[in-house]
């Protein structure tokens, strides 16, 4: 595993958290559900990463600055 691919982990995690925690605090219906479809992208964005690099270490091709601005 190489650094990008831990700050990447570690960035997905703490988006997470942070979603969770808004979500939790969050009294408006509207806003909860933004928080889902942002929580379901992250998710899915951190999953897709995730299979690329289980295919093809060498073809690392993303920009991890990319991802943070995705997140």
């Amino acid at each position: 595993m190489d650094i990008s691919h831990l700050n990447t982990n570690i960035l997905t995690h703490t988006a997470i958290i942070a979603l969770k925690n808004a979500y939790d605090e969050c009294t408006e219906r509207p806003a909860k559900e933004s928080i889902v479809i942002a929580f379901k992208a992250l998710t899915q964005l951190g999953q897709d990463l995730e299979s690329r690099d289980n295919i093809s270490e060498t073809d690392n091709d993303y920009d991890p600055s990319e991802y943070c601005a995705a997140v």
